[in-house]
């Protein structure tokens, strides 16, 4: 079975590109400028020369000889990371190295059961744990629980956690769907899949196979860095609400192969007409909210692939109740098997889905409606996490606008960028 290998093309965010990329919203072309997708600080240069702070014992590898970049996969075995720290690339005080940070996920037991070696909080000035990686943000006709995080939170997980420029992040949580969350934060938000990585198992299958757990909590070098700092952005593995319903009456009408992946689990009353539905559990070697390692990217792969309705190759969304455990499918397959065309749409069922109908008061206009056009399978009448706003149902008649995508708007903004993939849909 032959897999689309290909990396996405992303338009460069340059004024001139925007301009185009605005056109291209409602039907002009879009450029096609490629920028590299390393990332870089905004308001400093890199030395000529890097240094090391922890000194590698005469046994140890030299830090070198590791490019912690260089993986199969996103996805990495606890004797990887302790080769790392060996090495003493990991949270090394010059930003600017080839360096390694560790950052724990679920915050709760980060004292109580102790972490890996020199691994730090996922947290916000304010907040930690999984609960900072959502927001409540303007998505189509209003507001929407749970959506992406946006850049400012970004910013301050990564500055807290003492992420620079050339850092490569390790996710070690114990819980598979909050280190997927995280994973497909990040990638939105720029990162390559060559400096996120997910440790297989966790805190838990760390002190199993190599090390001991600690309840040291390491210092952090100051670092500025910012989500600013990547040239090329990951915009395309998000899908906003105007373009899940375009790809649906795509779907509908024969024009689009994509297919829609719903982890909320089989034996629903009502899905996204065309979706296949899907057991959340299957990517992961046990349950999704306990400590277990992946299945082997062979299994993923027979699972996904072995679906009617999925063919190799083809554009896949997932997506679930929240946007949590629709990311348990995007990891698997954007970081263990490598495949460049899938995204998520994080709007997710529950929160935005299926609060478009008509028993909304007041009711969204007839472009906006899940329940019409044949967009869903079975009925929907949710009416409880969604207000309607009258003014944007009645402005917003147009799905192919950058408009129409508030979250990519107010994220391309805050990047100061007036161009790039908006995402706008067909």
């Amino acid at each position: 079975m032959e897999r689309e290998l290909d990396r996405r093309t992303f338009l460069a965010l340059s004024s001139v590109a925007g301009a185009a990329a605005i056109a291209g919203c409602s039907g002009g072309d879009n450029g096609d400028t490629t920028t590299d997708a390393g990332g870089t600080a905004t308001d400093t240069e890199s030395p000529t020369e890097t240094t090391t702070t922890t000194e590698p014992s005469d046994d140890q590898s030299s830090s070198t000889d590791i490019d912690p970049t260089d993986t199969e996969s996103a996805l990495i075995e606890p004797a990887t990371l302790q080769e790392w720290l060996d090495a003493g690339i990991v949270n090394t005080d010059d930003v600017y190295e080839d360096r390694v940070v560790i950052l724990r996920v679920d915050t709760g037991n980060y004292s109580v059961n102790g972490h890996i070696p020199n691994a730090v909080k996922m947290a916000t000035d304010d907040a930690e744990g999984p609960a900072v990686l959502t927001e409540t943000r303007l998505d189509g006709l209003g507001e929407t629980q749970k959506l992406v995080a946006s850049g400012s939170v970004v910013d301050q997980i990564l500055q807290n956690a003492g992420v620079g420029p050339n850092t490569t992040i390790v996710l070690s949580g114990e819980v598979p769907m909050y280190n997927a969350r995280t994973y497909w934060t990040l990638r939105y938000w720029g990162f390559p899949r060559e400096r996120i990585k997910v440790l297989n198992g966790g805190p838990t299958a760390y002190a199993d196979e190599v090390g001991s757990l600690t309840g040291e909590t390491p210092e952090t070098p100051e670092t500025g860095y910012t989500v600013e700092g990547f040239e090329e952005t990951n915009y395309a593995l998000r899908e906003g609400l105007n373009e899940m319903l375009q790809l649906v009456d795509d779907k509908n009408a024969g024009e689009s192969d994509a297919s829609i992946l719903d982890l909320r689990g089989p034996d629903q009353d009502a899905k996204i007409a065309g979706s296949t539905l899907d057991a959340p559990d299957s990517y992961t070697q046990g349950g999704f909210t306990e400590s277990v390692k992946w299945k082997p990217a062979d299994e993923i792969e027979d699972h996904v692939f072995g679906y009617e309705d999925i063919e190799d190759g083809d554009p896949i969304v997932t997506l679930c109740h929240s946007g949590f455990k629709g990311t348990l499918a995007f990891f698997a397959l954007d970081g263990i098997l490598g495949y460049d065309n899938v995204s998520l749409y994080d709007g997710s069922w529950k929160f935005q889905w299926k609060q478009y109908n008509g028993n909304q008061d007041p009711t969204p206009n007839d472009l906006w409606r899940t329940d019409m056009h044949e967009r869903t399978d079975g009925e929907i009448t949710a009416t409880d996490l969604v207000t309607i706003d009258s003014d944007l149902s009645s402005e917003l008649d147009e799905l192919a606008t950058l408009d129409a995508n508030q979250v990519k708007r107010d994220d391309l903004n805050y990047l100061g960028a007036s161009g790039g993939d908006f995402g706008c849909g067909s």
